[in-house]
Formats: structure tokens, sequence, C-alpha cells
């Protein structure tokens, strides 16, 4: 008897965390609206710049890429 009650609550912890594991463990589609809404704020955010903000970004994202071409060159 003792050891079908130690069994029962063997797996009713099991169950329960499984459960919990289940429900909070996020599916592609998530991930995928996850990274769909980043590129919205993003391109929102962009919308926002001026034409000089614009053009520093464009500098700094070249002065990086050139970085990277350096340190790939070595």
């Amino acid at each position: 008897m003792k050891l079908l009650l130690n069994i029962f609550w063997i797996s009713a912890v099991a169950g329960a965390i499984f459960v919990v594991a289940w429900h909070t463990f996020p599916d592609k589609k998530n991930r995928l609206e996850f990274i769909e809404d980043k590129i919205k704020a993003v391109q929102e955010q962009r919308k926002v710049l001026t034409e000089k903000e614009k053009e520093l970004e464009k500098l700094a994202t070249e002065q990086e890429w050139n970085e990277v071409d350096n340190d790939n060159n070595k």
C-alpha cells in the first residue's frame, strides 16, 4: 500500500512538472511572432529617424563591417 502511495505521488509531481513545462515552452509560432514584432519595432524606429540620423546610422554600420573585414583579413 505504501509503495502504491509513493508511486502515485511521484507520478503526480512528474505530471505536474510536465504540464507546466508543456504550457511554458514556446512553440515555433510564438518565436516567429516574437521575431516579427521585433522587426516591426525596428522599422517603426527607423521611420522616426531624420535624414542626418539615417546617414549616421549608415556610416556606423559601414564602419562596423570594415572592422569585421579587417579582423578577418588578419
